[in-house]
């Protein structure tokens, strides 16, 4: 990115949260991320996989529409191979490879299995609340 904006991968946890706690630090990184105060970056695999989950889910297609502007300002990145790491739950391994191919600042998740990573490169593997708390959002 040529901008100094910070960069961020989120996990599909984050918008699942985001949805069931409006006001939540994951709703907030989201809003960031869509005001342009964040740089989402997203790989096809993460995107297929947050909208194939949130209607699995049944969250519903209101709440996917107000993620279109997110999309929209995200910017579309390729995964990288990260054979030197696997995590306990391989469906993650997607989110580490789209930090690791944007050259991300953080990759934001719930998940343990991703946060006990810690760091993958330059890439920090933070809580949304953590997150938020850094930005001030």
């Amino acid at each position: 990115m040529s901008d100094n904006r910070v960069t961020v991968v989120l996990d599909t946890n984050v918008f699942v949260a985001a949805y069931w706690a409006p006001s939540s630090a994951s709703a907030r990184v989201i809003a960031a991320c869509i005001d342009g105060t964040v740089q989402a970056q997203y790989t096809p695999e993460v995107r297929s996989e947050v909208i194939r989950v949130l209607r699995t889910i049944r969250i519903p297609d209101s709440y996917l529409a107000k993620l279109e502007p997110f999309w929209e300002r995200a910017c579309r990145t390729h995964g990288v191979t990260v054979g030197y790491l696997t995590v306990d739950d391989p469906d993650d391994q997607k989110f580490i490879e789209a930090a690791v191919g944007g050259d991300t600042d953080f990759l934001v998740t719930n998940d343990d299995h991703l946060l006990k990573v810690a760091y993958i490169g330059r890439t920090e593997i933070l809580t949304p609340g953590s997150l938020a708390r850094v930005l001030g959002v």
